[in-house]
């Protein structure tokens, strides 16, 4: 097939689905075209996290081929709360013949733009949703907004689109009570990880330590991606204080990048109590160094909003705490961490005693996520799947 995917913004080394599902169309034997815009995502805080590794969030119109997947940056005509109009996108759809569209997004501009084009041109579209409860706005104007979108995605997106791919069981009970998508026409698709970066290799653990000046026997807590109130690290930071003053053996590590102002508050207490000499801040790291960093933790905790570093985390055999919102409790049904009571310091330090004490039950909740990932979140087999979609999205179509 010839594949495209289409997408606000793609940021190929931070490990995002919206480049490693194209990427594994590719190495599945696929010719793979992605249409973006031509700058990265505006994070909060973009120049003091993610400018560390990527540089200007502004890249300029380019095509470039990265691990067999050729990505076009078109020209943004206007760029709203990381909604993005894109120009020439069906002038571009169009010198690239696709047999199938994967847009990135259902409530995105561009997945509206697409249902024209892919109409006139007589091309198969097929959508994904990422959202999760905890992320939707509140208030009378976000009441309006639903509203609206239900009735433009009942009137445009519902009779035009092949599927729509939710990205959990979340994401597919969204689109439907929420954005009013066809019931009949969603399927859960979940994210992954690219199991050619995360692997176990306790020699890189072994390295990173030494190269931290973090003890070899030391009990590493730590937590990766964006550092904020909203993925839980103040939690984390006054769960571990107790502790880290209990145990001289236990180290803190957090990786990734937020507001300034905001982890200074968070490491405020341990200076105070002078043990920050064991909390390591470390920025952002490519998405490929990443795993020799993960692997020289003991334990990772993600006790905010969903996070893809969860199963990062558990590719690597790392046991993880997570929290009871449904993202959590769905992926610890399946073997992947355990819970703690989402915003509740007592009870995440609870769990974090109880892992901390026992090395075999770290052992035992590590192995048992990296297989479930292995048989569940393994890009090679989720690749395959999409596949599959994509092909009877055709079929339909002819």
């Amino acid at each position: 097939m010839k594949i495209l995917h289409v997408a606000d913004y793609v940021m190929p080394t931070m490990g995002y689905q919206e480049f490693i599902l194209p990427k594994w169309n590719s190495k599945n034997g696929h010719d793979v075209h992605i249409i973006t815009s031509d700058r990265y995502t505006p994070v909060p805080d973009y120049d003091t996290t993610w400018k560390y590794i990527l540089g200007s969030r502004y890249i300029g119109v380019s095509t470039q081929i990265i691990d067999g997947v050729t990505i076009h940056r078109l020209p943004v005509k206007l760029e709203f709360k990381r909604r993005i109009w894109l120009s020439k996108l069906r002038a571009k759809v169009t010198e690239i013949k696709p047999d199938v569209i994967f847009c990135h997004g259902t409530s995105s501009p561009l997945a509206f733009s697409l249902v024209k084009i892919s109409k006139r041109l007589r091309i198969p579209l097929v959508l994904d949703n990422h959202m999760a409860y905890v992320a939707q706005g509140s208030g009378v104007l976000a009441k309006i907004y639903y509203l609206f979108l239900k009735s433009i995605t009942k009137r445009y997106l519902n009779p035009s689109v092949s599927f729509f791919l939710g990205m959990s069981e979340e994401s597919c009970d969204f689109m439907v009570a929420q954005q009013g998508v066809d019931p009949q026409k969603v399927q859960p698709l979940e994210f992954g990880v690219d199991t050619d970066i995360f692997a176990l290799n306790r020699t890189l653990s072994s390295e990173t330590r030494t190269a931290y000046k973090i003890p070899h026997e030391a009990v590493v807590v730590m937590q990766t991606g964006k550092l904020s109130k909203e993925k839980g690290t103040g939690v984390l930071s006054e769960a571990m204080l107790q502790p880290m003053l209990s145990n001289p053996n236990l180290w803190l590590v957090l990786v990734g990048g937020g507001n300034p102002a905001y982890l200074s508050q968070c490491l405020e207490p341990y200076i105070n109590h002078d043990i920050s000499n064991r909390v390591v801040m470390i920025p952002f790291v490519p998405f490929t160094e990443l795993p020799s960093v993960i692997t020289m933790a003991d334990i990772c905790v993600y006790p905010g909003e969903s996070s893809l570093s969860c199963i990062e985390a558990s590719a690597c055999g790392i046991p993880v705490i997570i929290t009871d919102l449904p993202w959590g409790q769905a992926r610890s049904s399946i073997g992947i961490g355990i819970c703690y009571k989402t915003g509740n310091v007592s009870d995440l330090q609870s769990n974090l005693i109880n892992l901390i004490k026992s090395k075999s039950l770290r052992d035992e909740l590590g192995a048992k996520a990296r297989n479930t990932v292995l048989d569940l979140y393994s890009y090679q087999k989720i690749s395959q799947h999409v596949e599959s979609i994509l092909h009877e999205a055709i079929k339909q179509y002819a």
